[in-house]
């Protein structure tokens, strides 16, 4: 049979309604680039039941840890975009390491995923160990400008939104810290409560619970303004930088060239889930902001993340690893 070329390009618009009526049809995994215990972790675990009730297929968490998740994003860049392996992307891998890395970065941020919705934001806050004497942001500056590159500070990665909104800070404060990356959130506020770093800045669900109960002193939160789980805890805005904010944010993500109706389709279930009262209420109790998008509005905004940030590595002179 001789295939026209007006009937070639007729195909894949005859297919793409009988993948959405046959997807899916077996477990989808959503790949998680940091350990259990991060935020992104914390915020798959609670999407994943919830996403499975509405899609009629269990969804199971993968984490894949490493070089701050560009090992995760690349594994599902790679993937087969048939709907089965999905991204719980973040700040990161999905943005920042793009801006740290540029043409180094074995992916592309925008052009080799598909965007099915953003999930999160989620401020960051800054602790310290009890035995570092410095009760805000200004006495922690002071102390560092006495003992420049002794204060260490732990970080769920290099080119993670936490380890480039403290290189701002210090960059603008003329301050310098020893950043000391971990694989995750929960492995470097283990650190710093073991006393093996002395302070650590990371999302606020793994770092409110500690301040909490006692085993860090909080110094400051990076949102625009204060939260309502950490009423006490000043803004960085309020310590001398007026203006300044840096909030961390979470989206379900999946290979390029995902076809329409399932990222239509998985659009309509994350919205849903996130549209949850309970879902709402149980990230709020951690400290996270549940958020939904379109698919077009959450690549726009990977698109402007990558350009601001790019701007901060270049002015602040920041270097990978």
């Amino acid at each position: 049979m001789t295939i026209t070329r007006r009937s070639s390009l007729a195909l894949p618009l005859l297919a793409t309604p009988a993948i959405a009526q046959t997807w899916p049809a077996r477990q989808i995994r959503l790949v998680v680039a940091f350990p259990p215990g991060g935020a992104s972790d914390i915020i798959a675990r609670l999407m994943a039941p919830h996403m499975g009730e509405l899609l009629g297929q269990q969804v199971v968490i993968d984490n894949r840890t490493g070089a701050n998740g560009q090992i995760a994003a690349e594994h599902v860049a790679r993937a087969a975009p048939d709907g089965y392996t999905l991204f719980m992307g973040n700040a990161g891998p999905s943005a920042l390491s793009q801006a740290l890395l540029g043409a180094r970065l074995t992916y592309d941020s925008v052009r080799d995923f598909s965007f099915i919705s953003l999930v999160s934001a989620v401020p960051m806050a800054l602790a310290v160990h009890p035995s570092i004497p410095a009760e805000n942001l200004q006495q922690l500056l002071a102390l560092a400008r006495t003992r420049p590159g002794e204060i260490s500070y732990g970080q769920g990665g290099t080119g993670a939104a936490p380890h480039l909104a403290m290189e701002q800070i210090a960059h603008l404060s003329g301050t310098q810290f020893n950043a000391v990356p971990f694989r995750g959130g929960a492995l470097a506020m283990a650190a710093v409560v073991g006393n093996q770093v002395n302070m650590i800045v990371d999302t606020a669900p793994v770092v409110l619970p500690q301040i909490r109960d006692g085993r860090v002193r909080g110094i400051a939160i990076t949102s625009a303004e204060r939260m309502p789980q950490a009423p006490n805890l000043p803004t960085v805005a309020e310590q001398g930088f007026p203006g300044w904010q840096a909030t961390s944010w979470g989206g379900i993500q999946g290979p390029a060239n995902l076809p329409e109706p399932i990222i239509a389709r998985l659009n309509q279930v994350v919205v849903a889930v996130m549209a949850r009262a309970d879902v709402q209420e149980t990230l709020a109790r951690q400290g996270v902001i549940a958020r939904s998008s379109t698919p077009a509005e959450f690549r726009v905004h990977v698109a402007g993340e990558v350009a601001r940030w790019t701007e901060v590595v270049r002015v602040a002179n920041i270097r990978a690893e």
